[in-house]
């Protein structure tokens, strides 16, 4: 991928879908993606037993070494809480946190 700040916010964001499905299948899940360009569900993974978890992909930038959780600084809608999505975050080094975590084995 080319320097983070020669993308444009699209490119980032399709980048991290990408990454994020690429991890997903890597793993062994199936994985859906979201045909429409808004909503509160990017990627819907699937796992051999049939548990299904809803993920929102996000991109960001590390500008600032006080940002070492990455976490901390995006937060689900209402909506995605009482849907139980999952934030996939994703940097450029490909550091990725899912919040709320899970266990891809037993959750």
């Amino acid at each position: 991928m080319a320097a983070p700040e020669l993308l444009t916010r699209h490119e980032k964001g399709a980048w991290a879908e990408a990454t994020a499905c690429a991890w997903l299948l890597e793993r062994g899940f199936y994985v859906c993606v979201n045909f429409a360009a808004q909503g509160p569900i990017d990627l819907v993974a699937v796992d051999k037993r049939g548990n299904c978890f809803l993920f929102d992909v996000k991109y960001i930038s590390r500008t600032s070494s006080a940002r070492k959780n990455i976490a901390t600084f995006r937060v689900r809608s209402e909506l995605q809480k009482a849907l139980k999505v999952r934030l996939f975050i994703i940097d450029h080094a490909k550091n990725i946190t899912i919040e709320p975590p899970f266990d891809e084995n037993n959750d």
